[in-house]
């Protein structure tokens, strides 16, 4: 017999009021602690439940954009492109101009520090053309995976009642990435980053306060709460804990420390535990996720806008602590690590292409061609309409030795130097001076 929305929602916030008042422990959202060595299953708690991912959907976006890397279409220097799509999406966002080229190294960087949801559009659609594309290779290495509750239908997590996982899909995302691409650590560790005078912070307070906290992404949308996936080592061994529906940013960072401390403790999880697989654990009885938008952002917290400035305050150096559970592992002061600096491509154009006969990424549709194809392109392995060649190999130009690049960036350089001798006409006129009023 399935589960009434009305009943689902209605014992979620009784259990969420009880859990507020009695601890984090006692907390009915979903969570899941899983041993990232073997994969095995140290506590969970409706960890197969369906629910909206918010920003988690990025993980997902970043293991793809891992899986076109190692196969060879994109490489971390591969530029790509703001489209209008991708300028169009709403808050969190870089807010970089249509037309602004960013490598695919630092959009990674924003998409998981800053959440970026113009970049995650951007990234889809250099990776693979198209967000429609780029969802259907997501759903495509969920299924891979053993993600059985998961469905994506854009790179970013905006709202969408199609776009659903669950704790337990999230948990094995983590560790796939953790497992799969190790190289790749050191993105989820970074607590700020720069782009220009921008200076951004992750939402995931654990890397500035719990120690051994190694990463990786919060989420947020009204109906969903407040998500976590959060990575921590300790001697050695590395825990994965998931946290969905949270009531609050600073409930979030607190059941997350409370499962990792418990688990600390737990001696089980090994490759010989008789405990459960995450891909092992049973469905759920529950038909669908349930929207907790009246309790994450109700109108006694203030909503939307109260709710998402209590996840930016949550990471804000100086802002009051979370209260924690006692005796608390959270640090009181915060570790922090200067910003590590990101920003538009401003270099030439280097094409990368994806699998043979696929448009060129990072650049404009080419010209019609009046002709075949020219000697240059005809060496680079390029076609007269401007797409890979399969019978010749790419000779990607050097961006630092090839003399055609060069040249171009050499008249830039010198016209700009020009313009900088040239004395202004008339002297320019002092600035007028603004007058800010207080409101």
């Amino acid at each position: 017999m399935g589960i009434s929305n009305r009943a689902i929602t209605a014992t979620l916030v009784a259990g969420l009021a009880f859990g507020s008042a009695a601890g984090v422990a006692r907390a009915s959202n979903p969570t899941i602690v899983v041993d990232a060595a073997s994969g095995r299953v140290l506590q969970q708690q409706d960890a197969t439940r369906p629910w909206y991912p918010a920003s988690l959907t990025k993980l997902m976006t970043a293991y793809t954009v891992f899986k076109a890397i190692q196969a060879g279409r994109v490489d971390l220097g591969t530029p790509i492109v703001i489209s209008p799509l991708a300028a169009r999406q709403a808050p969190s966002k870089m807010g970089y101009p249509v037309g602004t080229m960013v490598t695919i190294d630092d959009a990674l960087k924003m998409l998981v520090v800053h959440s970026a949801n113009d970049i995650a559009v951007a990234l889809a659609e250099g990776v693979s053309g198209s967000v429609d594309a780029f969802a259907a290779e997501m759903n495509a290495n969920s299924r891979a995976l053993g993600m059985a509750q998961s469905q994506w239908v854009n790179p970013n997590g905006l709202p969408d009642p199609r776009q659903i996982t669950s704790a337990r899909d999230m948990a094995v995302m983590a560790d796939a990435i953790i497992t799969q691409f190790p190289q790749y650590a050191s993105l989820f560790q970074i607590q700020t980053i720069q782009s220009g005078s921008r200076i951004m912070r992750t939402h995931n307070a654990l890397v500035y306060r719990y120690p051994g906290a190694d990463g990786m992404k919060t989420g947020f949308i009204c109906a969903a709460g407040f998500n976590v996936v959060a990575t921590a080592t300790r001697n050695g061994r590395k825990l994965i804990t998931v946290i969905m529906g949270a009531p609050t940013p600073k409930d979030r960072t607190n059941q997350a420390v409370a499962l990792f401390e418990a688990n600390y403790t737990n001696s089980g999880g090994g490759f010989f535990s008789k405990a459960p697989l995450a891909t092992q654990l049973p469905a759920s009885a529950y038909p669908g996720p349930t929207d907790i938008r009246d309790i994450a952002c109700s109108r006694k917290k203030g909503g939307s806008g109260a709710a998402e400035s209590a996840d930016t305050a949550e990471v804000l150096p100086g802002s009051p602590a979370a209260p924690a559970p006692e005796p608390s592992p959270l640090l009181a002061s915060w570790v922090t690590a200067p910003p590590i600096a990101v920003g538009p491509y401003l270099g030439p154009r280097r094409p990368i292409y994806s699998l043979p006969n696929t448009p060129i990424l990072a650049d404009l549709p080419p010209k019609p061609a009046k002709g075949p194809a020219s000697k240059l392109a005809a060496k680079r392995g390029v076609t007269a309409t401007g797409y890979a060649d399969p019978g010749k190999p790419l000779a990607v130009p050097d961006q630092l030795t090839d003399p055609k690049l060069n040249k171009g960036r050499k008249n830039l350089k010198k016209a700009a130097d020009s313009k900088a001798k040239t004395p202004p006409k008339t002297p320019a006129k002092p600035p007028k001076r603004k007058v800010h009023h207080e409101g």
